[in-house]
C-alpha cells in the first residue's frame, strides 16, 4: 500500500481536531494542534499527516528536544484503520526523529488500547513503567504505560 505522508500545514489544525474527535476519548482542540502545524523555526513540535485535501486519514504529533523525542498523539480515521496507516505514520515519524538527531523516543499509551500497544510493541517499544490512574475515563481513571525505543 502506498501512503502519502507530509508535514502538517497551519491550515490542517482544524482537520486534525475533527479526526481526533472521531477516535479519541479525550480529543485535542484545534489550538492544541496549531503549534505542531506551524512550520516556523525553531521547531520542537511536529505533525505528519496522510490523506487528501478533502479529508485527512491519519496523523501523528511528536516533539523533539535535543536527542529525545516524544510521541504525543496518533490517530487514524475509522474507515482507514487496520490498513497499516498507523504503522506508516509511526515509521515516518521515527525516521524524521532520527534524521534530526534523536536517539530515544518516548510515549504513553492507555492500558486498554490494545491496538496501539500492539503497534508500538511490534516496532520494538518496550515498557518502562506504569503511571497509575493517569488517563481520565467515563468510569474514573486508567493506567498509562510509559514505553520507549532506542533509535
Amino acid at each position: 500500500m502506498t501512503v502519502n505522508i507530509r508535514l502538517a500545514q497551519p491550515g490542517d489544525a482544524q482537520s486534525l481536531a475533527i479526526l481526533d474527535a472521531l477516535v479519541s476519548l479525550n480529543p485535542w482542540h484545534a489550538r492544541q494542534f496549531s503549534r505542531a502545524c506551524n512550520n516556523a523555526q525553531p521547531k520542537h513540535d511536529h505533525a505528519l499527516v496522510s490523506g487528501s485535501s478533502e479529508r485527512l486519514d491519519g496523523f501523528i504529533v511528536f516533539s523533539q528536544v535535543l536527542d529525545e523525542a516524544s510521541i504525543h498523539n496518533i490517530a487514524v480515521h475509522p474507515s482507514r484503520q487496520r490498513e497499516g496507516l498507523g504503522r506508516a505514520l509511526l515509521e515516518s515519524a521515527l525516521q524524521h526523529m532520527q534524521q534530526a538527531g534523536a536517539r530515544r523516543c518516548l510515549l504513553e499509551v492507555r492500558l486498554s488500547n490494545a491496538a496501539a500497544r500492539s503497534l508500538y510493541e511490534g516496532r520494538g517499544f518496550t515498557l518502562d513503567c506504569v503511571r497509575k490512574n493517569y488517563y481520565p475515563t467515563a468510569d474514573g481513571r486508567e493506567d498509562a504505560l510509559l514505553m520507549s525505543l532506542e533509535l
